[in-house]
């Protein structure tokens, strides 16, 4: 087999039969494509429309993940996979039909690197949508991340559903289960410390759904933020000082709160949020000359969204874990 893709799914009814016909319809790939999804026990309809996809492609699998996590998930697919090379998809994506031949060309002329993809193209699918995938893919939203930037290309920290030649696995071992979220960017991290490299293109295309409402918002970049943390911790190194802005501010907000209150200036304690949120509407004006009021609102919004909710989940994270390492 030529090439193994490894879904982790649940609960993805929404998306899950777009997602498997981009994938198992790649072109070129007829008979060497093995295309393993790893379900979490859905319970929104996913499976039944899984059941049907079986009837349909004779190269689909589905493997059941009763743990329910995502690096679980993964783990089971890339073991039970047979490929020479691997690709981690997403069921809440939809895929070009040359995204697997890309990868493929990508491998070959760059035989310096052990894993490929592409920058990921977020899109929304209602208003705040819309102004989150803006903010996604933009340098005030999530800084310097390279994958983020869908006209990126060279080397990254990642790729967004990547593919790895198969010896990856056996040099650095698989999928931390212990990491909820971000165990890819752990994994993408220790590929890059073995002395591996990432190389993401433009030409390898996919769109991304982003959350359409401000509590999902909340809720995703709360917990990549809660699980930076304990990535952090297992390497003992951070991987990009991006990451440590947004509580870093959240500290220093709260340091001129508690000095202006106890010095009784107002000054002190509105300077930092009003810079903020001139730098913030600075930016949102630029997006009039292509998008509507609505959305350049809706677009700050959701900035302030990402780094609010990122930055207490990293808080959270290390006061939690600082409190129980004190009671042990």
């Amino acid at each position: 087999m030529l090439v193994s893709v490894v879904v982790p799914c649940r609960n993805e009814v929404k998306y899950i039969s777009r997602s498997i016909e981009s994938i198992c319809n790649q072109i070129g790939f007829d008979k060497n494509i093995e295309v393993i999804v790893v379900d979490g026990m859905s319970e929104d309809g996913t499976r039944e429309i899984l059941s049907d996809k079986l009837k349909k492609f004779t190269n689909l699998t589905v493997i059941n993940n009763p743990q329910r996590i995502t690096p679980v998930a993964r783990n089971i697919g890339i073991k039970n996979s047979s490929g020479k090379f691997i690709c981690i998809m997403d069921a809440h994506s939809v895929y070009d039909l040359n995204y697997l031949q890309t990868c493929l060309d990508l491998l070959n002329i760059h035989q310096e690197v052990s894993c490929v993809g592409g920058p990921i193209t977020s899109v929304g699918e209602n208003d705040f949508g819309r102004a989150t995938a803006i903010a996604m893919s933009s340098i005030i939203g999530v800084g310097n991340a390279k994958h983020r930037f869908p006209k990126y290309e060279g080397y990254a920290e990642m790729a967004c559903f990547p593919m790895f030649r198969r010896e990856v696995f056996d040099k650095i071992g698989y999928y931390d289960e212990s990491l909820i979220r971000n165990q890819d960017d752990e994994f993408s991290l220790r590929l890059r410390l073995s002395g591996s490299k990432v190389f993401i293109s433009p030409n390898v295309k996919s769109l991304y759904y982003v959350r359409n409402s401000p509590q999902k918002l909340f809720k995703q970049y709360f917990n990549y933020g809660f699980w930076r943390w304990m990535v952090i911790k297992k390497h003992k190194i951070q991987i990009s000082y991006r990451q440590i802005i947004p509580p870093a501010f959240i500290i220093l907000l709260l340091i001129f709160t508690i000095l202006g209150l106890v010095l009784k200036s107002l000054p002190l304690i509105f300077i930092i949020p009003c810079i903020y949120l001139l730098v913030i509407g600075a930016y949102s004006l630029r997006l009039l000359k292509k998008e509507s009021l609505r959305i350049a609102i809706l677009f700050s919004f959701s900035i302030v969204i990402l780094h609010f909710s990122y930055g207490i989940g990293v808080l959270y994270s290390y006061l939690k874990d600082k409190f129980n390492l004190y009671w042990k």
